[in-house]
């Protein structure tokens, strides 16, 4: 995010810059049209995702899927009829509208063909009765007709179906059941799992088991990642109330992983492209052992050498079914778990055996 001023001579000078993605790229921003008490920028990203930025601090308030349409979108315009606000959009080919507030519901989008040679370029009239699109070319000329959005949400659902339906098997499916289990199971973790005391069982789960639900769901966010999910739960009802959300219940737990998570999951590929921008440009795809554990330690987000052999020890199952700290120390002395990765670790790495041995991912070939 790029803060500008204009000077006399017509030149524009970058008075401030602020990081606001870790992975993605920034395509696209507008203003987040006044329906909140808090001023938000609108960003959409490469990665499928919208993001509210608090418009004076730059920080990430809430994330949402975007559309998902075979491209990311390319470009936002706000779009105002009266009191209902939307959002149009361009994708490589596409274009289409959003109803707001932004919620991550895809039935609250809908999209056609634009342009078969790619559209580059969106304005709406100052009316927002029309929308004009450019690609290859052509220049076209589309009529906003809210009523079809209002229709596809309608038939979209309501409350929690339409993000039981962005789940593996539906409301009924095994993810969903997972998601519940470790809903519950999350509550008795926080009341101590081997306490023989009467627990309570109810509605809400700290703020602190969200990261934990999510790995067990499949999904390792980063810290980062991890801090902007707390944070969009803990600050979510801060300007009307003045006071922090310290709990979250299952329904906004459901809504959280939906918009947040990958949308198309890691493919294997980007491991290997990752491990290949490691080990360097001389095409061997090998790395030495030490160098690739700096690496981990102190390139991106930062991990200590005792969390790092932890989570190569839980890797490599050096922990059996252990999973407190006391059962792991019984496992492996922690003054030993150096001495035994470096035993079990080759000197040289490549992409195969880091992959498929530390990670456990399962074979595949990769062209």
């Amino acid at each position: 995010w790029y803060q500008r001023r204009v000077r006399a001579e017509d030149n524009l000078l970058i008075m401030s810059t602020d990081k606001i993605e870790q992975s993605a790229m920034p395509v696209s921003c507008a203003w987040y049209p006044p329906i909140n008490k808090e001023h938000f920028l609108l960003i959409a990203n490469s990665e499928y995702k919208y993001k509210l930025l608090n418009a004076t601090t730059k920080r990430c308030r809430k994330t949402l899927m975007g559309p998902t349409l075979g491209s990311h979108v390319q470009k936002i315009v706000n779009l105002n009829r009266g009191d209902k606000h939307y959002i149009a959009f361009i994708t490589e080919d596409k274009i289409g509208m959003t109803l707001l507030p932004l919620d991550g519901n895809p039935h609250n989008t809908t999209a056609l063909l634009g342009h078969c040679d790619g559209a580059t370029n969106l304005v709406s009239c100052p009316q927002s009765r029309f929308l004009f699109t450019a690609g290859g070319k052509v220049c076209r000329m589309w009529e906003v007709n809210p009523d079809v959005l209002h229709g596809t949400a309608a038939l979209g659902g309501s409350g929690l179906d339409p993000f039981y339906q962005l789940l593996e098997g539906g409301k009924g499916g095994p993810l969903a059941r997972e998601m519940e289990e470790y809903f519950y199971y999350a509550q008795m973790r926080s009341q101590s799992v081997a306490t023989t005391e009467h627990r309570k069982v109810g509605k809400y789960v700290t703020l602190d088991e969200v990261p934990n639900i999510m790995r067990a769901l499949g999904f390792y966010p980063s810290e980062l990642e991890v801090q902007d999910m707390i944070n969009e739960v803990k600050f979510s009802q801060y300007v009307e109330t003045g006071k922090t959300v310290t709990e979250i219940d299952l329904a906004t737990l459901i809504k959280l992983y939906c918009n947040h998570r990958p949308v198309f999951g890691l493919p294997l590929y980007k491991v290997y492209d990752a491990f290949h921008t490691l080990a360097g440009a001389d095409g061997n795809a090998q790395i030495d052992r030490g160098l690739l554990l700096s690496l981990l330690q102190n390139r991106g987000e930062h991990i200590s050498e005792p969390e790092l052999a932890e989570y190569l020890a839980s890797l490599l199952d050096l922990y059996g079914s252990a999973t407190n700290t006391e059962d792991k120390m019984a496992a492996v002395e922690p003054s030993k778990v150096g001495e035994t990765l470096e035993a079990i670790l080759p000197e040289v790495l490549d992409a195969d055996l880091f992959t498929e041995h530390i990670l456990g991912f399962v074979p595949a070939t990769v062209e």
